[in-house]
């Protein structure tokens, strides 16, 4: 069951780092796109239809960009070799993944393009499939599952054979996204290549399991959220590190994730088996376990954030969840953290420990200019 959304109030949250601090870039990743497809949607107003090229499944091309109608397939488009794809507002249903081609871009208009998923399948839309797929661009629409799709997005890219200029990794781009209610996995990163690729702005609602499910190494995340929906003892919003299967394993390493959130998760916000791994001003928020649970050593957080672990709207017990619990720590450091249960003591705080690490973590400096309020067992655990 989809809980009442209205129930998931999480209070006032601060803002995260936004690329409008940084306009140069932000032109240069988004504008200049977004350019060429806003003039040709207006291009296509009812009383001034341009003439069109080559025909694919009732999509209409001009130049560069293939228009696919709501209704229209963009599989089709793909198959047909076009390369930049523009959708618009309205439904696409699909029955399948579709399959991006490498270097090709799939752009819709935001949240009123929306792709809903008709039947059973392992993912709405399948970038490389196992194989050598790059450069591909997925931007601006809404992905529905319906919890019949068990993921949004797999990037389960292997091999480099097809990479312009013999460029060594996939380089992807997910921006302005919304995922909602996938079986298992909003969002999912495997394969030997899937590197250096970017996802901003996304949001995953309602993850049957991990709202971003991450093994590949060398990516960045940016701005991005997720929530889940129900407990299996071991979902997050964001899940970093080794193989499922395999417990003992760690994995993902040297990724990069920058002012994202976790909230409204039934277990942890962050289930962290990675090491050099860098996590600035990221936050946990309302969680029925920790906050962050962390295993594995030689990872760096920065500015991150643990507001109120144990939180009874998801399945919380008093005294039960950390803010922040680590496993390990010789080689972690954390730097101006803050960890606290946002409620007063007269309102029924919950979260336990604010900081949890083992012992002579914050003797030793690696744990520094830490704060905290409002923890049933203090802001400091060393264990």
């Amino acid at each position: 069951m989809v809980p009442n959304l209205a129930a998931e109030s999480r209070g006032d949250i601060g803002g995260g780092t936004s690329m409008e601090a940084q306009p140069s870039r932000r032109r240069t990743l988004l504008g200049g796109t977004a350019a060429v497809v806003a003039g040709f949607t207006a291009g296509l107003a009812a009383d001034s239809v341009p003439p069109f090229g080559p025909t694919h499944a009732s999509a209409r091309t001009e130049g560069a960009w293939t228009y696919v109608p709501p209704g229209g397939s963009i599989q089709d488009a793909l198959d047909s070799d076009a390369k930049a794809i523009m959708l618009g507002a309205g439904e696409y249903e699909i029955d399948r993944p579709i399959q991006p081609s490498g270097s090709s871009t799939v752009r819709g208009v935001g949240q009123q393009t929306r792709l809903i998923a008709k039947g059973d399948m392992p993912a709405m839309i399948a970038i490389g499939d196992g194989g050598s797929v790059g450069g591909v661009t997925v931007a601006d629409l809404a992905l529905d599952c319906r919890e019949k799709a068990e993921t949004g997005i797999d990037l389960n890219i292997s091999g480099t054979k097809e990479f312009y200029k013999g460029e060594p990794d996939a380089i992807c781009r997910l921006d302005n996204l919304t995922v909602f209610d996938p079986v298992l996995d909003g969002i999912v990163y495997r394969g030997t290549d899937t590197q250096s690729c970017v996802t901003s702005r996304t949001r995953v609602r309602r993850a049957g399991r991990y709202g971003f499910r991450i093994h590949s190494p060398d990516n960045w995340w940016i701005a991005c959220e997720a929530t889940t929906r129900e407990s299996t003892g071991s979902s997050a919003g964001f899940y970093v590190g080794g193989p499922l299967d395999r417990p003992d394993a760690t994995g993902a390493a040297n990724n990069f994730f920058e002012a994202c959130k976790a909230w409204f998760c039934r277990d942890y916000g962050w289930h962290i088996r990675s090491n050099r791994c860098k996590f600035s001003t990221c936050e946990s928020q309302d969680t029925r376990s920790h906050g962050w649970f962390v295993e594995t050593d030689h990872n760096l957080f920065i500015g991150c954030v643990a507001d109120s672990s144990g939180m009874e709207k998801v399945g919380g017990e008093p005294g039960t969840a950390d803010g922040f619990h680590l496993l390990k720590g010789d080689n972690t450091s954390m730097v101006g953290c803050q960890s606290f249960d946002r409620r007063p003591f007269d309102q029924g705080v919950r979260q336990r420990h604010g900081f949890s690490v083992p012992r002579g973590m914050a003797e030793s400096g690696r744990l520094a200019a830490f704060t905290g309020w409002d923890n049933l067992s203090g802001v400091l655990h060393e264990r």
